[in-house]
């Protein structure tokens, strides 16, 4: 069965699409054949909205309700805004997780629509050099992703309260060059740990 929510720790997850605007061969969707500690994450199909939020129950249970399966949530920009704005309405938290390509995707600067509905965005930031994210992370955008994804955390200030750039632990990817990144765009900056044994839970 399709998992559209789970729980790790004290926040709730949510499953929304398993599309993404990268094809990163690190990704764990790959190397852990759609399952995520004991949940299979493979969709399909993409749920409603009115799956997914049934699929919540009572979001006051949880730390914060975060947009993060196995592909890229704001790939589905009018199912984000509509879930989120339930989710605003019992005053829970919310937490998208993104690759950052979101405003190129859609051709427009979604940040706006987004403004009120989410608390914290997190921005993946695997590379330094623009030849260096394209090789890590093969997004649909070649090469100007990186400034892309760069041009985005820095636009987001202006609409959502909390913006972290983010970067994973690869091996030969310095992460400091990251966080310098981050702090000259004036956002917060977390590393993420690399996972690659399978993890049950």
């Amino acid at each position: 069965m399709n998992t559209l929510s789970y729980q790790y720790l004290d926040s709730l997850y949510l499953n929304i699409t398993n599309r993404c605007m990268m094809a990163c061969p690190y990704c764990i969707k790959q190397k852990w054949s759609g399952y995520f500690r004991g949940h299979s994450l493979k969709l399909d199909k993409e749920p409603t909205v009115k799956e997914v939020i049934d699929s919540i129950g009572d979001p006051s249970k949880y730390k914060e309700i975060i947009f993060c399966g196995y592909g890229d949530s704001l790939v589905r920009l009018e199912e984000v805004k509509e879930i989120a704005a339930w989710l605003k309405s019992k005053n829970a938290k919310v937490r998208i997780n993104t690759a950052g390509l979101a405003n190129k995707y859609h051709k427009k600067n979604i940040l706006p629509e987004l403004k009120g509905l989410v608390d914290i965005i997190s921005i993946s930031l695997n590379g330094t050099t623009p030849q260096e994210h394209n090789r890590l992370n093969n997004p649909m955008f070649g090469e100007e992703s990186f400034k892309e994804v760069i041009a985005f955390a820095e636009l987001a200030k202006n609409y959502i309260p909390v913006v972290v750039l983010t970067a994973v632990e690869l091996q030969n990817l310095d992460v400091s060059k990251v966080e310098a990144i981050a702090k000259s765009i004036g956002v917060s900056f977390r590393a993420r740990p690399y996972l690659d044994e399978y993890e049950e839970n």
